[in-house]
């Protein structure tokens, strides 16, 4: 009888655990998904300041924007696709362990 029941406590304190790992990922998740949103609020801006501004730009000044707004576009893309990749790589682990907190239901 008491070995039932270290068991079973055992048992449901390795479940809550796992429960608590999930809550943990879910935020992370959550934040990376803001993360992410900003980006694209950030995004939208630059696109209507530089269509109000920098058609009139010419020269140096028109080619070192056009430099750094390259630079800037492709790290906005790459982080865009990092925090995808890290946001579908946590629901995949948030899934492996529901599945193991289930299992011990």
């Amino acid at each position: 009888m008491e070995l039932k029941l270290v068991e079973e406590l055992e048992r449901k304190a390795k479940r809550q655990k796992l429960l608590m790992q999930v809550h943990v990922l879910e935020g992370y998740r959550r934040n990376i998904r803001q993360a992410i949103e900003r980006l694209e609020d950030a995004k939208s801006l630059y696109r209507s300041a530089h269509g109000c501004y920098v058609p009139s730009w010419q020269g140096e000044t028109r080619q070192a924007y056009e430099h750094i707004a390259g630079e800037l576009n492709a790290a906005g893309n790459k982080s865009y696709t990092v925090g995808n990749d890290l946001m579908n790589a946590i629901t995949r682990e948030i899934r492996r362990l529901q599945d193991q907190a289930e299992a011990l239901r």
